[in-house]
């Protein structure tokens, strides 16, 4: 049962597959799994944390003129940064960079940028800077053009363009102290109800990758699951057994 403009739907499936976040998902399955609720709001005292944990994250785009960019090569024939030759750049936390990371779209991308400019999309946040969402909209701008100029660019760099800004307060899950525990809790409750598989990327790994190679590998498993439950009843049907017949059977083995 779900709410759509037109009112409120239901459907009848033979299988179910959940990928509701963690953080959302509580109050969805109570009706059918009602010892899930616990699961999800599992206090943490060890680490002060309440079920899984979606810190806030910040995705900024914003160009700069290439010729902006520094005018160095990169250590093993890579090329020079000014070209962005490659996927982007990760910022450790000893560095003393707030922004987390920065892909290079226009490198990875053609036709995202002008000619002479590159486009880069950053994000910053993250579990260890929750003060993010404290900050004004041209606060994060600031602290992601600052990052750019540690970096990437030259002192002279102008400001950047910058074309978009989105706060997700409920980001990427983490697998914290305890979170083992949790999922196994989680695939205990799975079992009760036949045909439903709760999933997600707190259960399978955040990279897309990771993510799209689940999607794949657990189609598979609901079509062997709905083959095999169309095939039980196949036979069902084609051989019907008497009740005596059944005891029979029951009785033999």
């Amino acid at each position: 049962t779900f709410e759509t403009p037109d009112g409120i739907q239901t459907m009848h499936a033979n299988t179910v597959v959940s990928t509701i976040p963690a953080h959302s998902i509580a109050d969805v399955l109570k009706p059918v799994l009602p010892n899930t609720q616990g699961i999800f709001e599992t206090v943490r005292a060890e680490i002060d944390r309440l079920g899984i944990y979606h810190p806030p994250v910040a995705a900024v785009t914003v160009a700069y003129p290439k010729k902006s960019f520094r005018d160095i090569e990169l250590p093993n024939g890579f090329g020079n940064l000014q070209g962005l030759p490659g996927f982007g750049s990760l910022n450790p936390r000893s560095e003393g960079v707030r922004t987390l990371g920065t892909l290079w779209s226009s490198s990875l991308f053609p036709g995202r940028a002008p000619e002479d400019y590159h486009l880069l999309l950053n994000y910053i946040g993250g579990s260890r800077d929750v003060g993010l969402v404290e900050l004004s909209r041209d606060e994060i701008i600031d602290e992601v053009d600052k990052g750019c100029r540690q970096v990437l660019l030259q002192d002279s760099a102008p400001e950047p363009k910058v074309l978009g800004l989105k706060i997700w307060p409920t980001a990427i899950p983490q697998y914290e102290l305890g979170h083992l525990e949790i999922i196994k809790d989680l695939e205990e409750a799975e079992k009760q109800v036949d045909g439903l598989w709760v999933c997600g990327n707190y259960r399978t790994g955040v990279a897309f990758p990771d993510c799209v190679t689940f999607g794949y590998d657990h189609a598979k498993v609901v079509a062997d699951y709905l083959e095999g439950k169309d095939g039980a009843a196949t036979t069902t049907a084609a051989t019907p057994e008497s009740d005596s017949a059944k005891s029979e059977t029951i009785e033999a083995r």
